[in-house]
């Protein structure tokens, strides 16, 4: 974690639930890392982080299905990872291409911006060769599609590459 450039804390508050995952979180921030906290509730760990993205409740799924279009659209993907260690590439592709980030932007309650600067920010760290790492929380996971939604996001450290660092892809609390 201390080692990440990028730390998406999604559905979570680890300041409340987490004090030691945090600890290294503001490590890492001291680093020059990026903390960005995904969640409908503006909580203390959300006030602590560069940025906060409040999606609407449930809109976890979409937001994961934007992020992969623009991934795609702009390329920012780890192809050798992609080609190595997935299934189903083609599909995917298939199945992002609907969610534009204005569509998203509708879904979630956010603007198409926000959908595209996060998406951008988080393939670049994968471009760069830098660990992006996705805290998910219970937040994700006490809603209808949660399960889905949890899949979704796992998808994306696959299409960065992200899995490649010892302080990348996702974590699951």
């Amino acid at each position: 974690t201390q080692n990440a450039r990028l730390i998406i804390m999604w559905g979570g508050n680890p300041i409340a639930s987490n004090l030691h995952f945090w600890m290294r979180v503001q490590e890492a921030k001291r680093n020059g890392a990026k903390l960005i906290a995904i969640d409908p509730y503006r909580s203390l760990t959300a006030e602590k982080c560069h940025q906060h993205i409040a999606l609407l409740p449930g809109t976890d799924s979409a937001l994961a299905l934007g992020l992969m279009h623009v991934l795609i659209r702009e390329d920012l993907l780890d192809h050798d990872y992609i080609a190595e260690y997935t299934l189903g590439f083609e599909q995917l592709r298939e199945r992002v291409a609907e969610w534009t980030p204005e569509r998203v932007a509708e879904v979630c309650g956010i603007s198409a911006d926000v959908v595209v600067q996060l998406a951008k920010g988080y393939g670049e760290c994968g471009k760069r060769g830098e660990a992006s790492m996705i805290r998910m929380n219970y937040g994700v996971q006490r809603v209808h599609g949660d399960g889905m939604a949890v899949r979704k996001i796992v998808w994306l450290p696959a299409l960065t590459g992200a899995w490649r660092h010892a302080a990348g892809g996702t974590q699951l609390s």
